[in-house]
């Protein structure tokens, strides 16, 4: 989940997540190992709700590596700190 910086206005900051939303797809069809991926943006306006939500799934631990180390997502990460002040990030196994 991304908690995105203060963009001035809630226009701004809908932009903001949408840009956000479609790097993240961009990203889901250059990374193989993805076998689920979905986005969201926050609907409400409460404040302690984070804004960009990513659900994805893997077929194992390796493949959640390799996710995390491969360079597309390191790309993701180094565009979204224009974007993001937080985050928050939760793996398991189900």
């Amino acid at each position: 989940m991304f908690k995105l910086k203060d963009f001035g206005n809630a226009s701004e900051k809908q932009k903001a997540a949408e840009t956000v939303k479609a790097e993240l797809l961009e990203m889901k069809k250059k990374i193989p190992v993805i076998r689920e991926f979905e986005v969201g943006i926050n609907i409400t306006d409460d404040p302690s709700a984070f804004d960009v939500v990513i659900h994805s799934s893997f077929e194992n631990l390796d493949d959640l590596e390799t996710y995390r180390l491969h360079p597309d997502h390191q790309s993701f990460i180094a565009f979204n700190k224009n974007y993001s002040e937080r985050k928050a990030v939760i793996d398991y196994i189900f």
